[in-house]
Formats: structure tokens, C-alpha cells, sequence
């Protein structure tokens, strides 16, 4: 949150006197004339979503969060320049500028806009989506910073410049809230304006209120270690309205004209590869999922990179994370039924549990092959017991390409990886640093703590 008051106070002097001359001129000049009509002050609310939704995919799944967080959790290996520094567990506020300066103006405060813009022209189902896709950033961020600013962020009329941060106990209070408020707004039977230009959902306000109460049991389960066995059941609860099918996956697309971020990433730098913890993992059963999520290196095997060995010789990542057109996904079906799983377990449903489980790993593996495997999952999943371990092993494997690993490897421990070889730290990374820009224009808001400082939650 940048703020450099001395150009901002040369700006305001500089626009009054300006307004004062228009006052002597504008009887004889027609004020029209320096208006671009290819920058429209008003963006009609069905092209100001699928742009903020472009950047919900672009800043959310496709970069710092994913790539980071996938790196420390072995699902990836830095191989090269920054990557292969954070692949040993160095993280500096420099490296998060980009994420922190981009995710607040881009997708926070333009969700802001389009929830207030829908609000007053009496058209919730808009106002639904911004509050969903604000709550879905809101807890990523947050799972990845702890106390952010939020209540002050969004004042910039209002001059407040440096402004204080929200814990992270207030954030969640926020973030359950606003979802609240998007499931209000998706159930409204009036709605003024139908919803147009959603790239998520094709305009289904259904999908979207799925969308927001997988979110919140998302959010609820990440809980478990504050509100114990009510976490669980607050989660089943909210699952219960969420996600149906795969049909109802969270997903950003992409096309020709507007590659995957990944995909990108890959192209341009490279600086990654499979991880050798998911790879081994996911050999040691045949998973039918890994020539998805791996191509083939250099000798037509899929390898991984241990972690901080800086192997750029093991598997690129595939088809399913990196390919031109994959979606960016955020969360899915699977990912829900995870929650159920241990929600279950933890409060000894050992039936449901064991259902939710085969359910999981069946709809993922349904998704990244596009087909059933039946005899796959027969001979490795369907009647094997659904330990917690089990569950949190194939909710990691499901949930590769996204956060979520690394969220519920703080909440649970689970799975075990290895300390990165060559790491600068003994254990790995608990939460991202506040950016430097922050720190040099808000420093006096922003909390002292290291990457070894927990969250709030982490208990």
C-alpha cells in the first residue's frame, strides 16, 4: 500500500488550480474535448467482472501464493534465482512486493466497487459474486500474512494513508461475514440486472452461493485449532450447501489469446520443478493422476526434485497446472469432500468419514483424467481404511496447484516432508513476511515477525 505523500500533495495543488481556471473558462470551452471514450470513467458491471476475475486467477493461483507455498510444501523444487532461494526457505519482503501491491487494488478494492455499484442499482447477484471473490482473497491472503490491513484499506478519500491492520481474528470475523452477506445476495429472488460477463460461472447466482459456503468450511475447518470439535461441525454444516459435483468446481479459465499463469511462468523463466515428495508419493501407487500433473524429463521418467536439491533435470510440471489453457483452479469439489472426510474423522463419524474420503479422491481423479479409474481406486482406496494420515496424503495430492497444502500442513502436520536441503531456517516457513513497500510507507502499522512467526490460528 505505497503512498508517497509528496507527490500526492504536488497533485492536489496542481488540480486546484486547475479547477479554479476551468471556472473563468469553462463558458467557452467545451470540457468535452479531453475525454477519452476508450477510458470510460463507469465500467458497466458485466465487464468489470471477468477482469477482476482475470486477476483473481492471475495474482491468487497462478503466482507468489501457488509457486511459493508449493515450493516449501515439495509439490515443486525451485531450481533457479528466486525460486531456488525460497526452495531452501529464504523469503524476503522484497520478494512479496508484487503479490502484496497487487491483490488490493486489482481484486479487493474492484470488488469493492462492483458490490457497491450492484447494491445500488438493486442487482445482488453482482454484489454476491464481488463478496465471494473478496472473501476467497481475503482468506488467502490472510492464511499467508496474518494481520493485514482491511477496515482502513479501502479509504483513500478519506486520507488514510498509513493505515492500522486488522488481526487476523478480526479478519476471519470479516471474511465469514461478507460470505454471509454473498449468500444473502445470491438467495434474493430479485435482481435488476441479470448477471453477464462471469467467466466462473457462465451467470449461475446457484454456483456462486456453492462457491461461498465451500469457502466458508474451508475457512471454518482452518479453525480446528481455535474452536476445536465446533470447527468440524461448523464446517460439515456449511459444506452441506457447498459444492455437488465437479461441475460446481472454482476455476479460473484461460484460452489462446490469455494463457495460464503457470503455463506462462514456465515459458518465460522456468525456474521450477516437480517436487520429489509428490512425485514419490504419487509413484508409489501408480496414481493415475501423475502424467497430468508431470511431463516426462529429459529420459522418459517422471522425477521429482528433492526439495532445495535444485534439480533442473527432474519432471516439468504438466498439463493439468502449466498447460496453456488449464483453468487456475481455486478450490473443487474434491477439496470439500476432503473437509468432510476429517471433520468426520475428528468427531469419530468413521462411516461418513470413509465415504467422504473415497468420494474425494474419486472426483479427483475424475477431474485431472477425465476418466473413472475404477480399478485404480479398487485396488488402492475404496475399502482402505481412512486413517487421518490418508486423508490429509490424498487431500495434498488433490489439492495440487493451489494453497491449500500448506494451510492444512501448518493446521495438521500432515503429510511429513523433510527439511530442505540447504535451508537458512530448521524447518520450514510458516507464513509469508509483510512487503518492503509496506514496511517503508506504513511501518509503524505493520507487526514485527519473521517467517517463523505463527499466525493467529496456527496453534
Amino acid at each position: 500500500m505505497k503512498k508517497n505523500l509528496n507527490n500526492k500533495i504536488k497533485t492536489v495543488g496542481v488540480t486546484l488550480a486547475f479547477i479554479l481556471s476551468l471556472s473563468s473558462c469553462e463558458k467557452w470551452i467545451d470540457t468535452s474535448l479531453n475525454t477519452n471514450p476508450d477510458s470510460p470513467a463507469d465500467v458497466p458491471m458485466n465487464l468489470l467482472l471477468p477482469a477482476i476475475q482475470q486477476d483473481l486467477g492471475y495474482i491468487m493461483c497462478g503466482n507468489d501464493p501457488v509457486l511459493t507455498t508449493g515450493t516449501w510444501m515439495q509439490q515443486f523444487d525451485g531450481v533457479d534465482r528466486q525460486m531456488y532461494t525460497e526452495a531452501r526457505y529464504q523469503l524476503l519482503p522484497g520478494d512479496v512486493n508484487n503479490f502484496w501491491s497487487a491483490f488490493y487494488p486489482s481484486i479487493l478494492m474492484n470488488s469493492k466497487v462492483l458490490a457497491e455499484k450492484a447494491e445500488s442499482q438493486a442487482s445482488p447477484y453482482y454484489a454476491g459474486a464481488a463478496k465471494v471473490i473478496i472473501a476467497t482473497t481475503l482468506g488467502i491472503a490472510t492464511d499467508l500474512f496474518g494481520d493485514m490491513p482491511f477496515s482502513d484499506a479501502f479509504k483513500g478519500t478519506q486520507n488514510v494513508l498509513k493505515p492500522k491492520f486488522d488481526s487476523q481474528e478480526k479478519i476471519y470475523d470479516t471474511l465469514f461475514t461478507i460470505l454471509d452477506g454473498a449468500i444473502a445476495d445470491l438467495s434474493s429472488a430479485t435482481n435488476a440486472i441479470a448477471l453477464s460477463g462471469d467467466v466462473i460461472y457462465g451467470n449461475s447466482a446457484a454456483k456462486w452461493m456453492k462457491a461461498a459456503y465451500s469457502i466458508k468450511a474451508r475457512h471454518l475447518l482452518q479453525l480446528s485449532e481455535v474452536n476445536g470439535n465446533a470447527a468440524y461441525t461448523d464446517a460439515l454444516a456449511a459444506a452441506a450447501n457447498g459444492f455437488s459435483s465437479n461441475a460446481d468446481d472454482y476455476m479460473v479459465p484461460w484460452n489462446s489469446d490469455n494463457h495460464n499463469p503457470i503455463f506462462q511462468f514456465m515459458e518465460q523463466r522456468g525456474d521450477i520443478r516437480m517436487g520429489g515428495t509428490l512425485i514419490d508419493m504419487m509413484q508409489a501407487s501408480s496414481d493415475p493422476r501423475l502424467p497430468f500433473y508431470a511431463y516426462k524429463d529429459g529420459n522418459g521418467n517422471y522425477t521429482g526434485s528433492p526439495a532445495g536439491s535444485g534439480d533442473d533435470l527432474a519432471s516439468k510440471p504438466g498439463v493439468y497446472v502449466a498447460g496453456a489453457t488449464s483453468p487456475s483452479v481455486l478450490m473443487t469439489y474434491a477439496e470439500l469432500k476432503f473437509i468432510e472426510a476429517e471433520a468426520h474423522f475428528r468427531l469419530g463419524h468413521t462411516v461418513d468419514a470413509q465415504a467422504a474420503f473415497e468420494a474425494g479422491v474419486a472426483a479427483s481423479v475424475l477431474k485431472v483424467t477425465g476418466a473413472a479409474n475404477t480399478a485404480w481406486l479398487d485396488a488402492h482406496i475404496n475399502g482402505v481404511t481412512a486413517t487421518l494420515e490418508l486423508i490429509m496424503a490424498q487431500k495434498y495430492i488433490a489439492t495440487f496447484g493451489n494453497n491449500q497444502a500448506f494451510a492444512d500442513y501448518r493446521r495438521t502436520g500432515l503429510p511429513v516432508v523433510p527439511v530442505a536441503e540447504g535451508a537458512v531456517i530448521p524447518a520450514m516457513p510458516v507464513r509469508f513476511p509483510y512487503a518492503q513497500e509496506e514496511i517503508t510507507y506504513n511501518g509503524a502499522n505493520v507487526p514485527s515477525v519473521t517467517i517463523s512467526t505463527k499466525i493467529w490460528w496456527d496453534r
